[in-house]
């Protein structure tokens, strides 16, 4: 949050913070899971099949913990969306050229509380993915904009 800390404007506040959903780590873990099973094999090529389902698993894991150290933040006066440690990704967008929202959420969303906000600026749409309770969110950006 530094970062999001030390770039606000004068008179601008945060207004919420959203969450990433625990969601993101399904899958890595299931091809954490899957490499130990098939690398237990220790012979033959569903040995090398483990151990590439266990390497692509850490791959995608050490990706979901950055996005999920990320902050997406709604202030008084825009979304900012950060992403990366090591290097960074900020995206802000200013609440008074937001033209349009959108939600999407799958059955697995819905039924776990999680989604993607789209967000339509000037002709160019951005997304937030795997946000916890995103209909809160969108509630947020829409409390700021009026």
């Amino acid at each position: 949050m530094s970062y999001i800390q030390n770039n606000l404007q004068a008179g601008e506040e945060i207004k919420y913070k959203a969450n990433i959903h625990w969601y993101i780590f399904v899958y890595p873990i299931i091809l954490l899971l899957l490499g130990v099973f098939f690398s237990c094999a220790q012979t033959g090529i569903i040995y090398y099949i483990g151990l590439l389902l266990l390497l692509l698993g850490l791959f995608h894991l050490t990706k979901r913990i950055l996005l999920k150290v990320g902050a997406d933040v709604v202030t008084n006066k825009k979304v900012i969306l950060k992403s990366g440690i090591l290097s960074r990704d900020a995206l802000e967008l200013i609440l008074s050229k937001c033209e349009g929202l959108r939600i999407n959420q799958s059955i697995m969303g819905r039924i776990l509380g999680f989604g993607s906000i789209i967000v339509t600026t000037g002709g160019v749409t951005n997304k937030f993915n795997f946000i916890a309770n995103p209909i809160k969110f969108r509630n947020e950006i829409n409390a700021q904009i009026q």
